[in-house]
């Protein structure tokens, strides 16, 4: 039989002391699912009128029951492109405080039947026939600025791209370092509603068409397109107040470095819910 001595016992102890402390700093992973939706001309107002009534309500009972929804906001695409255009032209992201949860059915069932006077089955076969989806990504959230907020009637600018292969640690690095603290004082300032980045976690795979996202939240159609110019050297400007003394031209070049532009796309706020301070999952 194998025998320990008190040097491996200290070891151990050590080491297991150094993996709690480890744990105790590590940032919590919290994640966020987004379905696309196709809705035709003939049903968006019945889905609108739907998601701003017994929607809205039923997504603030799930929050008050302590379902871990952070956020929960139905978008419109404002232009859809062309050759080719989009597949679709709305969209629902939920933030969850965490991972998605699997659902108490029982509990569910009651929420829906309280907040639609539906039970879950019927009522989402009701929203169904209204919308088609084409399509759900489930992202992690990987950094936020804080104070964010989404409101009906918000703007959101979103970013989407592929990480340069063999460097998404110092992607990672990027974002936390320089995205985050020059995000925060745009929201600070009031210049940006809300600012986050997310990663790609499902579907993914090198034919995966982005692997990053960023969103930046607007208060309205005449902040995401203004009429008057910004200075030149405005971003410039922004920069050396996070980062006095530091070179624009290189965090430029990094970005480039790190990430190629996949696409861009601007969507309108129709329905937004946000869990109240103070409120908590439990379950």
């Amino acid at each position: 039989m194998k025998r320990f001595t008190l040097a491996s016992f200290l070891v151990v102890a050590v080491l297991l002391s150094t993996a709690t402390a480890f744990a105790q700093q590590a940032q919590r992973i919290n994640y966020r699912i987004t379905n696309y939706f196709n809705v035709a001309p003939d049903k968006a107002g019945a889905m609108l009128d739907d998601a701003r009534t017994s929607g809205r309500k039923l997504i603030q009972e799930e929050i008050a029951s302590g379902v871990n929804i952070t956020s929960w906001v139905l978008l419109r695409t404002a232009f859809r492109g062309v050759t080719p255009a989009i597949n679709y032209n709305y969209a629902i992201s939920v933030d969850f405080d965490g991972a998605p949860q699997t659902p108490n059915v029982s509990a569910r069932d009651q929420t829906f039947r309280k907040a639609t006077g539906m039970s879950f089955q019927d009522y989402t076969q009701k929203v169904n026939a209204l919308r088609t989806n084409v399509g759900s990504v489930l992202y992690r959230v990987e950094a936020g600025a804080p104070g964010t907020e989404t409101k009906d009637g918000n703007y959101i600018n979103v970013t989407r791209w592929k990480i340069t292969a063999g460097r998404g640690g110092d992607y990672g690095n990027y974002v936390q370092t320089m995205l985050l603290p020059l995000n925060t004082l745009a929201v600070k300032e009031g210049r940006s509603m809300g600012w986050s980045a997310s990663r790609v976690v499902s579907p993914g795979g090198g034919n995966a068409p982005f692997n990053a996202v960023l969103s930046n939240t607007v208060k309205d159609l005449a902040a995401a397109l203004p009429t008057t110019a910004p200075a030149p050297n405005q971003g410039q400007m922004n920069f050396l107040k996070v980062f006095p003394g530091q070179n624009f031209a290189a965090f430029a070049d990094l970005g480039t470095a790190l990430r190629t532009l996949v696409r861009t796309e601007m969507f309108e706020v129709m329905v937004a819910v946000q869990r109240p301070s103070g409120v908590s999952a439990s379950r």
